[in-house]
């Protein structure tokens, strides 16, 4: 039994060296561990998504960067390729500039992807990125009076909207031309944006999971509907879509980096009791 009084001076090498293994094959070879779909937060997300009809115009906003990306990055995704399967239009803008090429860059991967599959994601007739327009948040203010305008009429990319099919129908944000708003936020500006501008919208949120517990205020209280939490909200939109893609894999992956931290202090502690034993005797 002598090798149970050791455990709690485990080279540290090991412990890094497991670690790595722990946190890298689940993203190569998914485990398929079990994710529960939370009903209260995700579920009305996906059931906003699935009640539009297509034809039908959402908003999505990234304010986020890319120190948020690997939790808001897969909930974009998912989100996104939802609403091109639906048939729903999607307009995007950005309160970041910090995020706007990330979130351009996101969507764009994905619409190749859904283009090889079948799905039309056509930039222009299907989804438009207005992107990040300076003026703080007083400009979307302005955006429900004359989205155009505001915008300068161009968007991310610098084309006129006059070339853009699906702006001809988007001139003003208001809830005739909007059956939505979706906002992955990480800060400020986030949300508040949308309770104080758009208080009668039909408001739906992804968000960073250290931010989740004020945002349950939020959603209590009636001001938005669904919440995307976290990663485990990238995952559990994934399995509801059932294509299980990046935010799976991640979440397989920080499952095993909490077990194997786990069995870490449950290992040092068996090692301090044995080597206290001994001393004993």
């Amino acid at each position: 039994m002598n090798w149970l009084s050791k455990l709690d001076t485990i080279d540290p090498r090991w412990v890094y060296i497991i670690m790595a293994v722990s946190l890298v094959f689940p993203v190569l070879k998914p485990l398929g561990l079990a994710i529960t779909i939370d009903e209260t937060t995700t579920v009305p997300v996906y059931n906003w998504v699935e009640s539009l009809q297509p034809g039908d115009i959402v908003v999505g906003d990234i304010a986020f960067s890319g120190g948020s990306e690997g939790e808001l990055g897969p909930q974009l995704q998912a989100w996104f390729r939802h609403c091109m399967t639906k048939g729903v239009k999607v307009i995007m803008v950005a309160q970041w500039n910090t995020g706007e090429r990330l979130g351009y860059t996101l969507l764009e991967q994905t619409a190749k992807q859904l283009e090889g599959e079948g799905i039309s994601a056509e930039y222009g007739v299907d989804w438009v990125y207005a992107g990040y327009k300076p003026g703080g948040t007083t400009l979307w203010r302005q955006m429900q009076i004359d989205f155009w305008e505001a915008c300068a009429e161009t968007d991310m990319l610098g084309n006129s909207f006059q070339d853009l099919p699906l702006m001809h129908r988007f001139r003003k944000w208001d809830k005739e031309s909007s059956k939505g708003i979706m906002a992955f936020v990480a800060g400020s500006p986030g949300l508040p944006t949308y309770t104080t501008y758009f208080p009668d919208y039909e408001i739906y949120v992804g968000n960073v999971a250290v931010q989740v517990p004020g945002a349950m205020n939020t959603l209590r209280a009636g001001q938005i509907k669904g919440l995307l939490a976290g990663l485990p909200g990238g995952a559990q939109y994934e399995i509801l879509l059932d294509t299980p893609g990046r935010a799976v894999k991640l979440m397989d992956a920080q499952s095993m980096g909490h077990l194997w931290i786990m069995a870490l202090v449950i290992l040092g502690n068996i090692g301090y009791y044995m080597k206290a034993k001994s001393r004993d005797q």
